[in-house]
């Protein structure tokens, strides 16, 4: 009876073994090392210095590309055309959200009327899906109407300057013929006053830029990568985008790496 028991005990170490899953990694190539972004085990996501291997396809720091390791799939991003059927469907969307967003900030609705709306970018994923998820970059420039050494209530010269609205988010557009409807999933809205100095170059923008590098896929879930910039800083940051919302649940830190 001993023996037996000893045997069923050993038996069963193999099969607790084969149910634990590795930890999926995921880090973004730009060229150099590949940098460290967010590890995943179970349904966790937490920070990381664990990088995963450097793929097929090797990045640069203007064209990143993701790096994984683990039970997950990487879809690469495409930009939709301008003018395109999609775009025409799409567009519509982001000026009603933006006209939302804008009229939240506190700027006069006085400044805004008859200024355009620049929908810069739509981009989604090159696998196909019967209800695209979509991100856009959207945004507002107020030009300075100032002199140009207009002066304050103190008479210190301010320096002349534009002020940008700047909104991006994610979109899921309605299936063709189905009940359902078109959604906001999640915005981030940016001001941001940008100097204008006519005796001097223009320095590097001060407002962020955030543009999708690659989408994890995990069963149905997809998981965006993003490349920020603002100025001079740049970071890589993971969010969870679907129809409950959006969520970033990591974000790159090389100093801690």
């Amino acid at each position: 009876m001993l023996r037996v028991l000893i045997l069923v005990a050993l038996s069963a170490v193999p099969l607790a073994a084969a149910g634990q899953r590795s930890a999926l990694l995921v880090g973004v190539d730009a060229g150099g090392r590949v940098q460290p972004l967010a590890k995943r085990e179970g349904r966790n996501w937490s920070p990381t210095c664990d990088a995963p291997p450097r793929g097929a396809v090797r990045g640069a720091p203007e064209r990143p590309v993701l790096a994984i390791s683990g039970d997950a799939s990487v879809e690469a991003i495409q930009y939709v055309p301008r003018n395109s059927v999609v775009w025409r469907q799409i567009e519509p969307m982001v000026r009603k959200i933006f006209g939302v967003q804008e009229r939240l900030q506190n700027v006069s609705l006085d400044v805004l009327v008859g200024l355009p709306t620049d929908v810069e970018s739509i981009a989604t994923s090159m696998e196909p899906a019967t209800r695209p998820i979509y991100y856009f970059t959207a945004s507002k420039t107020v030009p300075d109407s100032s002199a140009p050494l207009a002066a304050d209530r103190e008479g210190v010269a301010n320096p002349r300057g534009d002020l940008r609205i700047d909104v991006v988010g994610w979109v899921r557009a309605a299936a063709a013929g189905a009940a359902d409807k078109n959604l906001a999933l999640g915005t981030n809205t940016t001001l941001t006053w940008e100097p204008v100095d006519e005796r001097r170059a223009r320095p590097l923008p001060r407002r962020t830029t955030l543009n999708p590098v690659g989408i994890v896929r995990i069963n149905d879930a997809g998981f965006w990568v993003m490349h920020g910039r603002s100025g001079t800083s740049t970071w890589f940051s993971l969010y969870d985008v679907g129809v409950g919302g959006v969520r970033m649940v990591a974000r790159s830190d090389p100093q801690q790496c």
